[in-house]
């Protein structure tokens, strides 16, 4: 028991974390910034990872916690320890997972008594459709006022006089500037111009033969609902992102808009489809709820980035990432011609880490992935939404890290699932 395609949250969906946009929006907090822990394997590792997220959050002076999961089972150990964790420090929390009928939580204590459940399938049951069970804004919503009831309910109060007055003020500014194409095609070589991304055809050529692990690459281009084709399980959807200046959290990010990168894979031989507790073959238009916020737009052109792993290395951690670095040493070169875009049409965003003296700090409280193979989450790539450069979560036994709201949406979180 763990993780299922329905529910898992990819690269793309922390890069849209609906969480941490709901709380950024929200002016009667003050969001800090985010706790990510991850899922261990051993019991102690699970009390050892809660306790320090705990500490970390006392650490914050957080007043209130939303806490959210992508799996179930026995994750759901890793869970309720963090709620425990938090409420020994006096923090109420609300708990984000998936519950429905198969998802019911395998043990509790006294601090949980308020969890939103995401199930959105009317059986109550995984499925192997990717995004059928997100965590979307409407459940951070509804989290969110369940939270501030509870702490209303504290003794502290709501707002401390004395500093009431005093005016928020931003401490980091993330602009994100969005290139809008209209074509993705193949050509003689990479480059962005006149609102269309031409893609070097063979861009995968020499990339498998660096990879003992993968046998073959295959890239192709899904024009917008052109959806009716076989596809392996899906190893992640992520966006087609760079720096431009600064490291990830601040300065400026360029993305390009519509397009979504898919990798999906498949072993040779025993055509293994790599999964947890449920792969994710078939159809593509039977395998994904579009617009969801780890999923493709529906307006988006795809990216396809197809593995073919040498017997049994779907099965092997080293096997996945070398597939997830092999996709972001492709995706650097569209990096690359990004930054020599010609003619191109943009719009810009900016967004703020805000400090709000008087209000009451909420925390969100990430627990991802972190026992390996289909099952892991790395932090801090080179470039956003990207692999290379990252660290396991596994490599550092899933200790809490913290990271800024800014970090998150600039994709400093990547899902190996």
């Amino acid at each position: 028991m763990g993780l299922g395609p329905s529910i898992k949250m990819t690269t793309l969906h922390h890069y849209n974390c609906p969480v941490t946009k709901m709380l950024s929006s929200d002016e009667d907090i003050e969001f800090p910034g985010i706790i990510v822990t991850g899922v261990s394997e051993v019991y102690e590792d699970k009390i050892r990872s809660a306790v320090r997220t705990g500490f970390m959050a006392e650490g914050l002076r957080a007043d209130g916690a939303l806490v959210a999961i992508d799996g179930w089972g026995n994750h759901h150990v890793d869970f309720v320890n963090v709620i425990e964790q938090l409420g020994l420090k006096g923090i109420p929390s609300v708990g984000l997972s998936y519950i429905g009928t198969q998802g019911r939580l395998v043990c509790s204590n006294a601090f949980v008594d308020t969890i939103i459940d995401f199930n959105k399938c009317g059986s109550g049951y995984e499925s192997c459709v990717v995004g059928q069970n997100n965590l979307s804004e409407t459940d951070a919503f509804k989290a969110a006022a369940l939270l501030k009831s509870k702490i209303k309910k504290t003794r502290r109060p709501w707002t401390v006089e004395s500093e009431s007055s005093v005016s928020p003020r931003p401490l980091r500014r993330l602009t994100r500037r969005t290139l809008s194409v209209h074509e993705v095609r193949f050509g003689e070589q990479t480059f962005l111009k006149n609102g269309i991304l031409t893609i070097r055809r063979g861009i995968e050529e020499g990339i498998a033969f660096s990879q003992p692990r993968i046998k073959k690459i295959s890239v192709r281009i899904v024009s917008p609902g052109k959806l009716n084709f076989f596809v392996n399980s899906n190893l992640d959807y992520s966006p087609v992102a760079c720096k431009v200046n600064g490291r990830l959290g601040e300065g400026i990010t360029c993305q390009i808009g519509g397009i979504t990168v898919m990798l999906t894979g498949v072993e040779d031989k025993s055509e293994f489809q790599p999964s947890n507790i449920g792969s994710s073959e078939g159809i593509l238009k039977d395998r994904v709820i579009l617009d969801q916020a780890g999923t493709p737009s529906s307006s988006d052109f795809l990216l396809h980035i197809d593995f073919l792993f040498e017997e049994g290395e779907a099965r092997t951690a080293e096997g996945i990432q070398a597939a997830h670095e092999s996709a972001d040493r492709i995706i650097d070169e569209i990096r690359n011609a990004m930054r020599s875009a010609e003619n191109m049409e943009y719009t810009s965003e900016d967004f703020y880490d805000m400090a709000k003296p008087g209000k009451k700090k909420v925390i969100l409280v990430k627990i991802v992935s972190g026992l390996g193979n289909m099952y892991d989450t790395s932090l801090f790539p080179r470039e956003p939404g990207g692999y290379i450069g990252s660290r396991q979560m596994r490599d550092i036994q899933n200790m809490p890290v913290f990271i800024t709201p800014n970090q998150c949406r600039d994709g400093a979180i990547h899902s190996l699932l």
